[in-house]
């Protein structure tokens, strides 16, 4: 039961035997010399009975603030209270703590061990909780907002507003407690005068009273707390005794007690200190805290809102506790008034709590500093002692905070009042607890606020860790990273990027205690981090979503992840490049952090091997993320993977790659799975006798963490930016492929809108501009995540790494500092560690280069040496990889560095033609790949081949304009027979080519001309005419593909011709060469050339002038005896007259010069003269011998040979299909050229029927 105010002073005075209406007159204050010599004396009877004169009167009911009537005794009382009663109690007050704080100083010298005090623990057993909260009941804390004090009697223990001179001691007062060198006299305290001491101490205490933040009329104090009179009183017994935990644990349980049971609110003024308790909650609120509801009395200096003269309101709560408030004038007589103050009730009290134990634990440190550092006191007593009393502070607010956020406050009060017999106000107080069940952490909130410093932070750990088990800092920080992981996850889908909740992450696992960082161990504890998870088919889902790091990895501007953030940004499917490249920065920010994070968790030896396991674990179990249309349910997101990636690439960045293991792939203990992968030259059976026999002969040792990093690191990439890329690619198709419907339906809307079908088609049509619409804000939300530049350049850097290790594996070398060749690719032979390597370690290099060169330009800048020559080398020794489609994405990475294709690339593309391995090898192993990629053993390989062919074209070209590279060309056109079949494929492609384009076209413009005659196309149905214009779209897009390869075959053809003769002259390809030749020259000038004429020929790249000017050209590079011979050979498409027609029509239209042509009719002329020779001759040797002819052609053998299996041909026809197909014609078995055996008697017998024949012939 609670006890009256008039109750309490009856029962103080009856104490004390003294008269109820007893009153203290402004002269009845002693002196300081009196009450100090009282204290000495030890007489503090008339001191205790002085100051319970004063509080009887303070406590006496002589107002009446609701506004009853009032007698001129309680108005007398009214107008002096701030004057007189308060001012009085404050001296005898402070006068009591001068002499417990002379005490204090006595005593410093002699050992500052006893002047510590003992701590109030966390959970403090009945029997050691200080006398000093045992022996009273729960008072009620009042808030003020006074800033001045009235004016002070002459005591110098006043509470007396100082100026800024009063911080710094006079000299002559420094001179009396020291000497004049600074040191102490000789005779120690005494020749300290009584002054000085008293001075000391008054600025001791009034440096804890601002610690403590209680209301003592001191400087700076915007807003303070103000404490009964007889809960200081009991404070004050505990610092005579120098209990200075004691004396911190009286003063803190009565502010907090106000905080946290909802009867305190303190206000501040606009001008106030940076130390106020805030009045705002979270920005992130991930749940809904009800506030306390209660009846508040708020008093705020000002002049109201209607500015007429002062008018007192208040309202009475119904609590336990009522609220005094202390109204005091101020010197410039301004009237207080009471209005609504601009604040907002605490949502959460125990908010308000911790906050003003840190504010008491920051105001400390400054305090010390201020006098230690700052102002460097030469008051040796006061800066002992401050010492003492901070360390003091410091400890109990840690420990009453860890009450606090453990949330035992309420049960430490209870025990405290339950032990002194007090029960009735705990549980009154009881009422305001409530469950905090739904709370947030205080210590989060206050976070969220950067009201924790870093020093409070590390000091709360090593307290809280003290506890057994270490149960205190488990409770509290748990709870703190569960409110960071259920925060985390509200901020995932927002508007904008949040990442507040990442960065309290950060200062969490950042803070050190004892050269540990203890959050470290509690997160790879926390039963969200990785062994909740059954590794099933859900296991990579939920790994990226619901363990502990999931939330904070997967911050994201991705639709499919974060669509309020695309909503919001790209309503009109437009972003511009400011706004690009500040997201881009805020996810830069992010990745650092997050690195941050993960760096300290790695380092830690506690969590290290947890942490590890945690990074393999989303590898193994998003394995499948690389495959093509993969069930992404199951999966990892790209935004939550690209986080991961780009943390892994940060901790490689400094990685020395001579400190890694090259076999960590194929390590027992690997972290890293590569057993199903593809080798890149290793059969499945060959790997794994490798593996066995690697275990027999090595023995096998623990890896470094930076082995285990990079490989992860690569692996990272692989899962990470690769699948990111083909999805973004196969989002651009789809986008494609929707607007090529929208406009096929727009151009035909003409045919169907009056049919049964317009309602259908318009439902298509505006679905397709829904998805377009939806797909435009996918491709611009990837163009930030995907096409980030810093997140590109760092992939390209690493993957650089990557090429140097290769390079190293490739020529068996150890690694060691960077990378020069020392083989000719040629000599290269595949070890078994490089055979044994994944073949995406290559192709994912390759896709990232021609993904960048396509999207992001300016990424090439950093592909550096290591690339260059990485892909050179393996490009010269396609024989060290066993699918060729690798070496022809490797040469595709080439051809999109040529100028012509990409106009920013042209620094990468002579640094590339330059490159001592470009100069030396690259021409004869691109011819060399023409060739052998003929067959591939695919089911597309005849289609593929034309596109990785038209590529080396293009290279040629390039290669072909430097003088070097073209004796590269010439060299290799004497060197041997691969020349020849280079010359021979690329003229089966050009033929090929050809005929298919000029088909195209001919198709092409029958569909025109039947579209232009209005009657024959409305003859037609209307399916026969959608079939049609299908089919016209179908075939338009054949040809341009068509018409592209032909083109480059052309015009290799047309430059190589002209320093290059003697390989085109060849018996097994002059005539090939020529007939290919003649027919194509029918086609473009004959009588049915008319059927190639189209609409819009530049649509599909079709130049027929510049084709038949080429021709031409490719007639007159070759001109000599045996070109004439081959041309009239051709006898299916040689006339005499066709040729001189083509020749007028190149003439008159001035294709090429007059010079040009006459040398043109000159070749024909003698090609017209042999093909009368040889008709006369195929006349002669229509009778001759069936063994002398070739079986296959079935005309006279000139030079016959005979086959592994017997069968005897012409060697030129035999060698043009082995040019072809290297098997017999007959048996397919496999053959060469150097199996073949001439047949010289064979041979010596048809030249002697030949003569016999003439000769006989001529005698006829």
């Amino acid at each position: 039961m609670e006890l009256t105010p008039e109750e309490i002073r009856a029962r103080r005075l009856r104490k004390l035997g003294a008269k109820t209406n007893r009153t203290v007159p402004n002269n009845a204050v002693p002196s300081s010399t009196e009450s100090n010599s009282a204290c000495q004396s030890g007489s503090t009877t008339a001191t205790s009975a002085a100051l319970e004169n004063v509080v009887d009167v303070q406590n006496s009911p002589t107002t009446n603030p609701i506004g009853s009537e009032k007698t001129e005794t309680t108005e007398s009382n009214d107008n002096t209270l701030g004057s007189t009663s308060t001012a009085n109690t404050d001296l005898i007050i402070q006068n009591k703590i001068s002499h417990s704080l002379m005490l204090t100083l006595d005593v410093a010298e002699q050992s500052q061990q006893q002047q510590k005090e003992r701590p109030v623990l966390a959970t403090v057993p009945a029997a050691t909780v200080p006398t000093a909260l045992r022996k009273k009941p729960v008072p009620a804390v009042t808030a003020s907002t006074t800033t001045t004090t009235p004016t002070p009697t002459t005591n110098s223990w006043s509470f007396k507003k100082r100026s800024s001179s009063d911080h710094a001691p006079e000299k002559a007062d420094i001179e009396r407690h020291l000497g004049k060198d600074g040191s102490f006299d000789a005779k120690g305290q005494a020749c300290d005068s009584q002054d000085s001491r008293v001075s000391v101490q008054d600025e001791l205490l009034q440096i804890m009273l601002r610690i403590m933040k209680i209301n003592s009329k001191a400087r700076y104090s915007n807003s303070r707390f103000t404490i009964e009179n007889a809960i200081l009183e009991n404070a004050l017994e505990m610092l005579e005794r120098q209990m200075y935990g004691e004396f911190c644990a009286e003063v803190i349980t009565e502010v907090i007690k106000g905080i946290y049971y909802g009867k305190l609110i303190e206000s501040h003024s606009e001008d106030a200190d940076t130390g106020h308790l805030s009045d705002s909650w979270t920005t992130i609120p991930s749940k809904k805290v009800k506030p306390i509801m209660l009846d508040e009395v708020v008093i705020s200096r000002g002049r109201g809102n209607s500015g007429s003269g002062c008018a007192t309101t208040a309202s009475t709560a119904a609590t336990p506790m009522d609220v005094d408030i202390e109204m005091q004038p101020e010197e410039d007589s301004v009237a207080f008034c009471t209005s609504k103050p601009s604040m907002k009730a605490f949502a959460n009290n125990r908010v308000a709590a911790l906050e003003y134990l840190i504010g008491c634990y920051l105001r400390s440190n400054e305090e010390l500093y201020s006098y230690t550092k700052v102002k460097k006191s030469k008051k040796v007593y006061l800066t002992e002692t401050l010492s003492s009393v901070v360390a003091v502070i410091r400890q109990q607010t840690l420990k009453y905070a860890i009450l606090v956020l453990k949330n035992t406050f309420q049960s430490f009060c209870q025990q405290v009042d339950s032990s002194s017999g007090e029960s009735g106000s705990s549980s009154g107080t009881a009422s305001h607890t409530g469950s905090t069940a739904l709370e947030k952490s205080p210590l989060l909130t206050l976070m969220y606020e950067n009201k924790v410093s870093a020093d409070f932070m590390s000091n709360l750990m090593a307290e809280s860790r003290t506890s057994e088990g270490e149960q205190d800092f488990r409770i509290i920080f748990n709870a703190v990273l569960d409110d960071l992981y259920i925060d985390m996850q509200n901020a995932i889908c927002n508007e904008n990027i949040v990442a507040d909740p990442l960065n309290r992450l950060k200062e969490l696992i950042e803070t050190r205690v004892d050269n540990t960082h203890p959050i470290c161990l509690l997160i790879v504890e926390h039963k969200n981090f990785l062994t909740a998870f059954t590794p099933d088919k859900y296991f990579a889902r939920e790994i990226s979503k619901i363990s502990f790091l999931a939330p904070f990895l997967s911050l994201s501007v991705l639709l499919d992840e974060n669509p309020k953030f695309a909503s919001h940004h790209f309503s009109d499917n437009v972003c511009d490049r400011t706004l690009a490249n500040s997201f881009h920065s805020i996810l830069s920010n992010t990745r650092k952090v997050l690195h941050s994070i993960f760096l300290v968790l790695l380092t830690n030896q506690y969590s290290r091997f947890e942490m590890l396991n945690y990074i393999a674990a989303i590898l193994k179990s998003n394995a499948k993320r690389i495959q093509y249309n993969a069930d992404e349910r199951f999966l990892a997101k790209d935004g939550f993977m690209l986080n991961f990636m780009s943390v892994l690439q940060l901790l490689s960045v400094k990685i020395n790659l001579s400190r890694i293991d090259p076999l960590y792939p194929h390590h027992p203990e690997s972290l890293v799975e590569i057993e199903d992968e593809t080798k890149l030259k290793f059969s499945s059976q060959e790997y794994t006798d490798w593996l066995a026999s690697l275990k027999n002969v090595k023995d096998w040792e623990q890896h470094k963490f930076v082995t285990h990093c990079w490989f992860l690191t690569l692996h990272a990439h692989h899962l990470g930016i690769i699948p990111a890329i083909q999805r973004y690619n196969k989002l651009l198709r789809a986008t494609k492929e929707l607007q090529r419907m929208v406009d096929e339906l727009n151009a035909t809307k003409s045919q169907w809108e009056n049919t049964p079908l317009a309602r259908r088609n318009k439902q298509v049509r505006d679905r397709c501009v829904s998805q377009m619409s939806k797909l435009s804000k996918a491709k611009l939300s990837c163009d930030i995540a995907i096409i980030d530049p810093n997140v590109l350049s760092a992939c390209m850097q690493f993957y650089s790494t990557v090429c140097e290790y290769m390079l190293y594996q490739i020529e068996n070398r150890p690694i060691d500092g960077p990378f020069t060749n020392q083989q000719h690719p040629s000599t290269l032979v595949a070890n078994d560690n490089f055979s044994a390597l994944p073949e995406w370690y290559i192709e994912d290099i390759a896709d990232f280069i021609l993904f960048c060169m396509q999207h992001s330009i300016s990424v090439i800048d950093y592909v550096d040496n290591s690339i260059i020559t990485w892909i050179l080398t393996l490009v010269c020794a396609p024989h060290l990889i066993k699918n060729p489609y690798i070496t022809a994405k490797l040469i595709e990475v080439l051809f999109v560095t040529s100028p012509t294709i990409q106009t920013t690339s042209q620094r990468l593309y002579l640094q590339i033609i330059n490159h001592e391995l470009a100069q030396t090898a690259l021409v004869s192993a691109l011819m060399k790949f023409y060739t052998d990629i003929e067959t591939t053993g695919q089911s597309t390989e005849f289609y593929d081949k034309f596109t990785i062919r038209y590529h080396i074209s293009h290279l040629f070209k390039g290669l072909w304009e430097s003088a070097l590279h073209r004796q590269a060309f010439v060299n290799e056109s004497k060197s041997g027979k691969q020349f020849v079949k280079f010359v021979n494929f690329f003229l089966n492609d050009t033929t090929y080519l050809l005929d298919e384009c000029l088909e195209y076209l001919k198709r092409i413009h029958e569909t025109q001309v039947l579209m232009i005659d209005d009657s024959g196309w409305n003859a037609l149905t209307q399916e026969a005419q959608q079939s049609r214009q299908r089919q016209l779209v179908q075939d338009e897009r054949q040809c341009r593909s068509y018409l592209t390869l032909a083109r480059e075959t052309v015009d290799m053809f047309h430059y190589m011709t002209i320093d290059i003769k003697e390989p085109f002259l060849r018996p097994e390809l002059i005539d090939r060469l020529s007939s290919m030749l003649n027919y194509n020259l029918h086609q473009l000038c004959g009588p049915k050339c008319n059927d190639l004429r189209v609409r819009h020929p530049y649509k599909y790249g079709w130049d027929p002038r510049r084709l038949l000017g080429q021709l031409i050209d490719i007639y007159l590079h070759l001109s000599c005896d045996e070109f004439a011979a081959a041309l009239a050979a051709d006898e299916r498409s040689f006339e005499k007259h066709f040729f001189e027609e083509a020749a007028n029509r190149v003439e008159r239209i001035g294709i090429r010069s007059h010079r040009d042509v006459d040398e043109f009719r000159k070749l024909i002329q003698k090609a017209a003269e042999i093909y009368v020779k040889n008709q006369e001759n195929a006349d002669e040797f229509a009778e001759a011998p069936d063994d002398f002819k070739d079986p296959l052609m079935d005309t006279l053998m000139t030079d016959p040979v005979v086959l592994p299996s017997g069968t005897i041909m012409d060697r030129a026809i035999i060698t043009r299909h082995l040019l072809n197909s290297s098997t017999d014609p007959f048996n397919r078995q496999p053959l060469t050229e150097d199996m073949l055996k001439p047949a010289t008697e064979l041979k010596e017998r048809i030249q002697q029927w030949i003569k016999d024949y003439r000769a006989q012939k001529k005698s006829s």
